[in-house]
């Protein structure tokens, strides 16, 4: 900050909500403009506008887990080059250590590259454009390059360590080239790259606009006051939470490598994740010390990962008038040990670290669920499928079919979970099953949600979701990661957990359970998984009849598990709840339960 001029709040104001449109258009810019459906359709990306000293002033409404990547990459670049950027340079990095080794967190996982682009007023570096996500294809040895079984990040595709892919303006050539050839889809990575400069130069020049409107030195005020503000907020939220130490355990099923041994026998040890936090004052602490080290497996979550879980999962507790910028963060310490599973040393594998960020979440929300109970809801589906199918189709041309499966949230304080909804940490969007048709050889057999999977409660958890695949190329390579198929999403105030997660190859003949895994498949086999059911809020017992029989009615809950678990008695011939009989049945369960 470089000026002592004081701004009002309706000033402020305006500012905030001018940072909403320029971020609101990038996202815009990049939907319009990609190759990829995984960009154009399911939203994993994420735009953003940052003060020129990296701090993020506004993250837009893509993906939350790549929200405060940004910061720490753009540190990292101004220790090294801040006096050879330029206007018009465009940085991009997708490597998770590159700056690790003096202090600096990295990017998340090889397939997500993020850009920065440096906004200069005469000689001062202003602000940056930033955006940044998921791409098809960066090598390694599995289509998609999110393999579950690699063993160290050299296995998993092109390392792009903070480099200039534009100087000045002119584009690098030699390095478009090299991350060309490294991709299975040379052209979809280049077309998507290219949306994100887009939406980066939309950004600058919607600034530009702003600094015309208010002149710079107030929107510069208007910045850093934004940040203040936004920590003036998250102190007096947690100023108004009980002090005291909260600590919860989830687990991951295992480390990416399988869960059965070589005889098919299941292996006791699951992967462990630990968080205690600590409120004091104004102030909050979360501490992962004694989470499970980093493991052998493409299942860790590098640091600058878990840093944005973080402040995307405590917004749970928070305002919604909370401004999103860095000024949240200012009032949390954050104690990850380097070496474990949420803070990989290199040369850690990490390709597959989305089901632990999914699980480092649903840790997050069930220590917070002890601070603010009631703004708790209980364990999600989360995005513990993640599906690449590549191959050839008929005309010898490559693709790959990416998606990332989800069922729904867990059960709230005041109503149902929200069904086939993204993962809490996310916000992206479902791939239509005839996009999807048109462009791969594939086909979808089946689409639904699986009826009695749900956490059941007072208010219940989503349903989980099936989604069954038809190979319709001579071959291709399958890459699967699951998780949750050891132990369903917790249940919340006496509401139970969701059914684990089920994932099987031809299921009319061969019906063979699988987990994580790379396989070959043929043309005509089939894939069929079914997403975990969410948690449940409450004790089902206490779920209004009305609610169960609407269930029963639209095939969601079947009549005996509406009887067996809600203690519900339905009329097979009408449909009608017996109520007497409802009433007895129940005033038997709970004496029963209490016994």
């Amino acid at each position: 900050m470089t000026t002592d001029k004081k701004i009002d709040m309706i000033t402020m104001g305006l500012v905030n909500n001018f940072l909403f449109c320029l971020v609101d258009e990038m996202t815009q810019t990049m939907i319009r403009t990609a190759f990829s459906p995984l960009t154009r359709d399911i939203f994993d990306f994420q735009c953003g506008f940052c003060c020129g000293d990296g701090q993020v002033i506004l993250e837009g409404q893509g993906t939350l887990l790549h929200s405060l990547v940004f910061p720490p990459l753009i540190q990292h670049w101004l220790m090294n080059h801040r006096d050879t950027t330029y206007p018009g340079d465009v940085i991009i990095t997708n490597d998770p250590y590159s700056g690790a080794a003096i202090g600096f967190p990295g990017a998340s996982h090889l397939p997500d590259i993020y850009m920065l682009c440096p906004i200069f007023i005469g000689d001062k570096l202003a602000a940056w454009s930033v955006a940044g996500g998921h791409q098809r294809d960066v090598g390694g040895a599995q289509p998609g390059s999110c393999a579950t079984d690699s063993t160290e990040i050299y296995q998993e595709g092109l390392r792009i360590p903070p480099m200039k892919l534009y100087e000045k303006g002119v584009r690098n050539d030699d390095l478009y080239q090299i991350i060309k050839v490294n991709s299975r889809v040379p052209d979809i990575i280049e077309g998507d790259i290219e949306a994100y400069r887009a939406a980066c130069t939309t950004g600058e020049r919607r600034f530009w606009e702003m600094v015309e409107l208010w002149g710079w030195e107030t929107v510069e005020t208007s910045f850093y006051a934004l940040l203040d503000y936004a920590e003036r907020l998250t102190r007096a939220e947690i100023q108004a939470m009980p002090d005291g130490e909260y600590e919860f355990d989830d687990y991951m099923d295992d480390d990416g490598l399988g869960y059965l041994d070589a005889e098919g026998n299941e292996i006791a040890d699951m992967v462990l994740i630990h968080l205690k936090i600590t409120v004091k004052g104004d102030s909050i602490t979360y501490d992962f010390t004694g989470t499970a080290p980093q493991v052998n497996g493409a299942m860790n979550t590098p640091f600058a990962t878990s840093r944005a879980l973080v402040a995307a999962t405590m917004r749970f507790m928070m305002s919604l008038d909370i401004p999103r910028n860095d000024g949240a963060l200012r009032p949390v310490t954050l104690i990850i040990p380097e070496g474990t599973l949420l803070n990989p040393r290199l040369p850690g594998a990490c390709a597959a670290r989305g089901a632990t960020a999914a699980r480092e979440q649903d840790t997050m929300l069930g220590a917070q669920a002890m601070i603010v109970p009631e703004k708790a809801m209980a364990g999600a589906s989360q995005v513990d499928t993640l599906l690449n199918i590549g191959g050839y189709d008929k005309d010898g041309k490559p693709f790959i079919v990416m998606e990332g499966g989800w069922g729904g949230w867990g059960g709230r304080p005041y109503d149902d979970g929200v069904e086939h909804n993204t993962p809490p940490h996310l916000n992206a969007a479902n791939a239509p099953m005839e996009t999807q048709e048109e462009l791969y050889p594939i086909m979808y057999n089946e689409y639904a949600f699986a009826p009695d999977t749900e956490g059941a409660g007072k208010y219940r958890g989503s349903l989980g979701l099936i989604r069954e695949y038809k190979i319709l190329s001579d071959k291709a390579t399958l890459q699967l990661r699951v998780d949750r198929q050891r132990m369903g999403p917790w249940g919340l105030c006496g509401g139970k957990p969701g059914a684990p997660l089920e994932a099987i190859i031809n299921p009319d003949r061969e019906n063979r359970h699988i987990n994580k895994i790379n396989l070959e498949m043929k043309y005509g086999e089939v894939l069929r998984w079914i997403a975990a059911g969410a948690g449940g809020w409450g004790d089902p017992l206490e779920r209004d009849v009305h609610l169960v029989k609407n269930d029963v009615r639209n095939e969601k809950v079947s009549i005996r598990r509406a009887r067996e678990v809600y203690g519900v008695v339905i009329d097979e011939k009408t449909m009608g709840v017996d109520l007497l009989k409802t009433q007895r049945l129940r005033k038997t369960m709970k004496k029963d339960s209490v016994e």
